[in-house]
């Protein structure tokens, strides 16, 4: 018999699915996944611009500090002689500038070949779309509208504003050559469009004048402001724009200033080189010696217990465990202050830190303007005006760079008795008179006055023999003044500084000065000194012959210039500067005390060993007795207190400005 129920329950049941409804699904999961495809593919996109925008940053600061180290460069090499030359002037221009920096930065790829080779990625095809050739004139253009072609706005001839430096004045001429290449000249001076922007009257302090520091992690100033003379260019830039069609990346034309200082020395200790402080070359840490303000070495090594207000330097600072700087007492002693925190948390109470290094200082280069042994020789070169020929800038470097070449007046020893005998038995003086260089010779046994005559004892020159047998010029310096006025020369306002040098070039029986200076080599003994305050701007004597300071000098107190206040009882004297190779202090066999007040500096050169600058010999042997040396070093605050010839420095300094789009 069939059961047929169980038959039944085992059959399926028919079923049907709803087209609308997978469709409905689908088309859900569909645009689910579409928005999530597009929100990547624009979260890509962000990022790749975030990247993007990062690298042509990154490419846009490496440009800008390598412009800061081309730019001294060529302006140097645009104040030598023939300079003016194509071949010379080409490599001069800010177009070049700009092309070499771009090079010198690798702005034109994001990795360079030597690097992606080792990286093994040097076969791949690069997808940043930064990577291709820069055209200058396509990321940097002149930040001020021109009628001529150029790169590069001067700050030369323009009206004063709040966006910009006051302004340097100069020829018409001037100002279109120096939008083309970096112009540094006396012609470029403040005059009356500065007046109100500079601190001090321009008519009296063209070239340098009291301006406000620039704000930066490197300071060599004291305070908020610098003697200085404010060079400035201006461009803007965008790195980003020349690639505008391809990558379609919102971007920001930046405007940039290119600020140039010429800055005299002006610290208590201004060491052109490496330098050591804080302790004699025989170990005995300095105790009498007060320093107040900055000081600024090339590199910097500080010894023993050692107080400053703060340090500035080129190529880095060490510092002692007992060194105090400004009210940092901790944490920063070693090979790299830098290396703690101590600076950010300076800076995060909107403090300056007192220690800086130029190379730390991001956009920022600093360069002593440092001729070593040649700074105090006339005859390094044939150049003697301050005039350049036929070259990019119209003044010379030689004269700019060689202060020897700066003085007013000169005294040149023209003969001497023998090879092997150098007493100076002819010299010439040479001074200002009428507006013109008038020159004077004087023979022994002719017209050179004998000293133990009445006319000997006005006269400001003399040989002698020093107490080691050396042959020497004394020098009388008060009454130099006096026989200038016997002359009816021109003023000490003019006739305000003194090169002493040998004349080797014309005579071959002179030998140049050696340094160190040989026994027999001439020596300048300075007498009569005391009283300098006939040198109303002051006065400056610059030799290459070992320099004696015999006795006291310029201790008498003169008036105080308009502009310059002094602390309590403090006395102002009459600014003086003496350079020479080798100084002595005391004519005797014996060490005498030397008291130092005003700045200490040096301009050693290259040297392995560390200059010690508060090293004051005294005698004919040039002992260094430290319990002899006192010093209160100071800063130089007012344009009034330099004196006559001084050590430059140069400050190139590149920084974003955020003016209004329009011509000051």
């Amino acid at each position: 018999m069939k059961n047929y129920s169980s038959h039944h329950t085992a059959r399926h049941k028919q079923g049907f699915a709803s087209i609308l409804t997978v469709t409905s699904v689908g088309i859900a999961l569909l645009i689910v996944m579409i928005s999530m495809y597009e929100n990547t593919v624009e979260s890509q996109k962000a990022e790749a611009n975030h990247m993007l925008r990062g690298d042509y940053q990154q490419r846009e600061e490496a440009f800008l500090r390598a412009m800061t180290n081309i730019i001294p460069n060529r302006a140097i090499i645009g104040m030598k002689d023939n300079s003016w030359k194509w071949s010379t002037r080409r490599n001069l221009s800010w177009k070049q500038i700009i092309n070499d920096a771009i090079t010198q930065s690798n702005s034109e790829i994001a990795i360079d070949s030597d690097i992606a080779s080792s990286l093994g990625v040097n076969t791949m095809r690069s997808g940043n779309i930064g990577d291709n050739d820069i055209y200058s004139m396509d990321v940097v253009s002149p930040g001020f509208s021109e009628e001529y072609w150029q790169h590069i706005s001067s700050g030369a001839n323009r009206t004063a504003s709040s966006n910009y430096p006051p302004p340097l004045e100069t020829t018409n001429y001037y100002e279109r050559r120096d939008s083309r290449y970096p112009i540094i000249s006396h012609l470029k001076a403040y005059g009356s469009s500065a007046e109100g922007w500079v601190h001090e009257d321009v008519n009296k302090y063209p070239q340098f004048n009291i301006i406000n520091a620039p704000s930066m992690h490197f300071n060599y100033q004291t305070g908020d402001t610098l003697i200085a003379k404010h060079n400035w260019w201006v461009f803007k830039m965008n790195f980003a724009d020349q690639d505008n069609n391809t990558a379609n990346l919102p971007s920001r034309t930046k405007y940039y200033l290119i600020s140039l200082y010429e800055i005299p020395s002006q610290l208590p200790i201004n060491g052109a080189s490496f330098t050591a402080l804080g302790a004699h070359s025989d170990g005995t840490e300095w105790s009498n010696i007060d320093i107040k303000g900055t000081v600024f070495g090339q590199k910097v090594v500080t010894e023993g217990s050692f107080t400053t207000d703060a340090i500035a330097s080129r190529k880095g600072v060490t510092l002692s465990d007992n060194t105090i700087v400004g009210d940092l007492t901790t944490g920063i002693t070693g090979n790299n202050p830098f290396a703690s925190n101590a600076r950010d948390l300076e800076q995060s109470k909107g403090k300056t830190f007192p220690i800086s290094s130029a190379s730390d200082g991001g956009r920022v280069s600093f360069i002593p303007i440092n001729r070593g042994l040649e700074f105090y020789d006339r005859y390094t070169s044939n150049k003697e005006s301050i005039n350049s020929s036929n070259s990019v800038s119209p003044s010379s470097w030689d004269y700019y760079s060689i202060g020897a070449k700066r003085c007013a007046m000169r005294l040149d020893v023209i003969d001497v008795t023998a090879a092997d005998n150098q007493t100076p038995t002819a010299i010439r003086f040479t001074y200002q008179k009428n507006g013109t260089t008038e020159s004077q010779t004087f023979y022994k046994g002719d017209n050179w006055p004998n000293p133990n005559t009445a006319l000997g004892e006005l006269f400001p020159f003399h040989t002698q023999i020093t107490t080691d047998g050396r042959p020497a010029v004394s020098v009388h310096a008060e009454r130099i003044s006096n026989y200038l006025a016997s002359q009816n020369a021109e003023s000490t306002e003019i006739n305000h500084s003194l090169s002493i040098n040998v004349d080797y070039i014309s005579n071959i029986s002179i030998r140049p000065p050696a340094f160190p200076s040989l026994d027999d080599d001439i020596s300048i003994v300075m007498l009569d000194a005391k009283d300098l305050s006939a040198y109303t701007r002051g006065f400056s004597l610059v030799t290459n012959m070992r320099l004696i300071i015999a006795d006291d000098t310029n201790i008498v107190e003169t008036t105080t210039p308009d502009g310059i206040t002094l602390p309590y009882e403090e006395k102002y004297y009459p600014p003086l500067s003496m350079f020479a190779p080798e100084k002595r202090f005391g004519s005797s066999n014996s060490p005498v005390p030397v008291q130092i007040e005003g700045q200490l500096g040096s301009v050693t050169k290259n040297n392995a060993s560390p200059t010690r600058i508060a090293d004051l010999k005294s005698g004919a042997s040039g002992e260094v007795v430290p319990g002899n040396i006192s010093a209160t070093l100071k800063p130089i605050s007012h344009p009034a207190a330099l004196p006559p010839i001084n050590m430059i420095n140069w400050m190139v300094v590149i920084r974003e400005i955020h003016p209004n789009l329009s011509n000051p």
